[in-house]
Formats: C-alpha cells, sequence, structure tokens
C-alpha cells in the first residue's frame, strides 16, 4: 500500500511540475460565461464504453454511455489551471438487472504535454437499479475518478477509472443493498 501512495504521489508532483512548461496564463474569474466576452466552453462529446465491477453480486459486466464536458462556466482559476464538467449518461445489462447512472464529474486537468492531460475529481450522481421481476429505485451516489485525454487536434481518446459509493435500497429482495462500484472507461470523442 505505501508503494502504491508513493507511487501516485510522484504522479501527481510531476504533473502539477510539468503543467508550467506548457503554462497559459488566466486570471480568476467568477461566472466568466456571463463575465468574460472570450470565454469559450471548448465542448467535447465522447462515446463511452467500459467495464463496472460492483461490489455486491452483481457481475461484472459492460457499459456504455455518452460524455458531455466542457470548461467550468462557474469559475476559472489563474494560470493554466483547467476545471472542466463531466456530464455522463451510462448503461450496464446484465443478469436481468439494467442500472443507468446520470453523473457530473468536475475534474481539475493537468497538462502533461501539448497533447495529454491528467484528470482528477469527485462527482455526484443518480443510480437507477431495474432488476427484471424486482423493485426499481433511483439511489444518490457520489464518486472519485482520475483520467488521461489524448487530443489529436480536434479528436480525443482517453481513459478513466471510477470508484462509486451509492445508498442502500430494496431492489425486491426485501433487504437493502448498494450498488457501489468500480469502473474502467475508455472514450473517444471530438472537441467542437
Amino acid at each position: 500500500m505505501k508503494h502504491i501512495q508513493k507511487g501516485l504521489g510522484a504522479l501527481l508532483a510531476s504533473a502539477v511540475l510539468s503543467t508550467s512548461a506548457f503554462a497559459v496564463e488566466r486570471e480568476f474569474k467568477i461566472l466568466p460565461v456571463f463575465t468574460d466576452g472570450n470565454w469559450c466552453g471548448q465542448t467535447e462529446v465522447a462515446a463511452v464504453v467500459g467495464s463496472t465491477n460492483f461490489d455486491n453480486n452483481l457481475k461484472t459486466g459492460a457499459n456504455y454511455g455518452v460524455e458531455l464536458s466542457f470548461d467550468c462556466p462557474v469559475f476559472t482559476l489563474p494560470g493554466d489551471h483547467i476545471l472542466r464538467q463531466q456530464l455522463s449518461v451510462s448503461r450496464y445489462d446484465k443478469n436481468d438487472f439494467e442500472v443507468t447512472v446520470i453523473e457530473m464529474n468536475p475534474y481539475y486537468f493537468f497538462r502533461l504535454s501539448n497533447k495529454l492531460q491528467l484528470g482528477v475529481g469527485p462527482g455526484i450522481s443518480g443510480v437507477y437499479g431495474d432488476p427484471e421481476g424486482g423493485k426499481d429505485n433511483w439511489a444518490f451516489a457520489y464518486q472519485a475518478g482520475a483520467g488521461l485525454k489524448y487530443y489529436m487536434d480536434n479528436f480525443l481518446v482517453g481513459v478513466d477509472a471510477r470508484w462509486q459509493w451509492t445508498d442502500e435500497k430494496d431492489y425486491g429482495s426485501g433487504t437493502k443493498e448498494d450498488l457501489d462500484n468500480m469502473r474502467i472507461l475508455v472514450k473517444a470523442g471530438y472537441r467542437f
């Protein structure tokens, strides 16, 4: 465990140090969408596929969805600090249990190079569990994630790892259970 913590610390330190080489001077602004005539959301749309591994008795299975992301319209940070809102809808359907996740993940991105970015951040979501022959329910969830994005002009490819924790709900078995999971996601998209 200490080796993993040291490795993550070294990765984060190198990301922070590397950002100075690719700095773009910005200033702190509140509500730049309204106050900055030059603000551009740099909207991205991506198809997302991956694997969901639940902590309960649901089987590991594929998920798929779509992601919309844009620069934070609430505030910008000084220097080359990038905040992006990532909104996504994804679906898992295996063993007669469907799970739909609607999530918002604000990520803080570090520029590792002109084309490669590392992002980390928290998130909140609504998770809809629908077992066949059971009781469907919405659950509140929160998550933490990290990901890499690589840009080729306006095209992008990326990978994310997200850990999600949900409320416990009764899905028809008579006992409450959660839909806690870990997802590995691959994405391909376009920046407008």
